[in-house]
């Protein structure tokens, strides 16, 4: 997910972009209607054209079952389309998981968590530059996230807790002893109660085309 919105030639300017229908390194390029500047979709990069070098401001997002997302935002809202699949496909991580990681970080400086190290690692500390970082997993539905471990200068250390009911992701921190909830990064019980960690850019990778995305980039052992 990118930020569309750029300067350009000291005016803030909202970029329409289509599918220009080709491939680079396994990754589908997008132009831009502006300017006809072609960019990588997965890492924001302008790589040919008018604007090359610039690059797309990339948000945080999370890939999560609809009703998961529905009981977290009940009045969220729906961008939506006409039927299922298409000639993109559809996301089976669920499916397929040891075929999946989680990227998070950009550049020489990003690494990848992959699933089926994360199914026998549910919660994993460790740093990419800048951040002292904290990935989490459901191990049921293969869905991962990462936050920053750092709150109120503080940088905390975290481990699975075992929960009340089933189904339910916990992790609490050595620090303090917070009990947290481990795919929204919320403290719901302890000294931390109601505080969040904050989410990091991280999105779910094959690992065949992360690798070709950024040959650069450190796996997770």
């Amino acid at each position: 997910m990118h930020n569309r919105n750029i300067d350009l030639n000291g005016k803030k300017t909202t970029l329409e972009f289509g599918h220009e229908g080709v491939l680079y390194r396994q990754s589908f390029v997008m132009y831009d209607k502006q300017t006809d500047t072609k960019w990588n979709h997965s890492t924001g990069l302008a790589m040919s054209g008018k604007l090359t070098g610039m690059r797309l401001e990339i948000l945080p997002s999370w890939v999560v079952r609809w009703e998961r997302w529905k009981a977290m935002h009940p009045k969220t809202k729906v961008l939506a389309r006409d039927g299922r699949g298409g000639f993109m496909g559809t996301y089976v991580a669920d499916r397929h998981a040891n075929d999946f990681g989680l990227s998070v970080g950009q550049g020489p400086q990003a690494k990848l968590y992959p699933y089926d190290l994360l199914i026998k690692q549910e919660v994993v500390n460790d740093v990419v530059t800048p951040h002292a970082v904290v990935a989490v997993f459901d191990p049921i539905h293969k869905e991962a996230m990462a936050f920053s471990r750092k709150i109120d200068n503080q940088t905390l250390t975290f481990e699975p807790a075992k929960a009340k009911s089933p189904g339910t992701l916990l992790m609490r921190d050595r620090e303090t002893g917070s009990l947290w909830e481990r795919l929204s990064g919320k403290a719901i019980d302890g000294k931390l109660e109601g505080k969040s960690i904050l989410p990091l850019i991280s999105v779910p990778w094959l690992k065949e085309r992360w690798r070709q995305i950024y040959p650069e980039g450190l796996i997770y052992r």
